[in-house]
């Protein structure tokens, strides 16, 4: 029972060892990986904020435009 036991802590200890010992360089590098991928997620939601706004004026532009023709039509029913 005391070997497995042991032998379960000297595995244990190894594998917190292998996977524990990352360098400052690697943490380094996956901040400036994270930094870079919220600055790519900034500049999308900006895009898809500008075109949404596009979007709407169109949609505002189109609904004015329908108004009109729907006016001239009714006009031209009339005569």
């Amino acid at each position: 029972m005391i070997k497995t036991l042991t032998k379960v802590s000297v595995l244990a200890l190894v594998a917190g060892l292998t996977v524990g010992c990352a360098s400052t360089s690697d943490l380094q590098k996956v901040q400036n990986d994270a930094n870079e991928a919220k600055s790519m997620a900034r500049n999308a939601m900006d895009t898809a904020n500008e075109a949404k706004s596009i979007a709407t004026d169109a949609r505002s532009v189109s609904m004015a435009t329908e108004e009109k023709i729907n006016r001239m039509f009714k006009k031209s029913m009339f005569k």
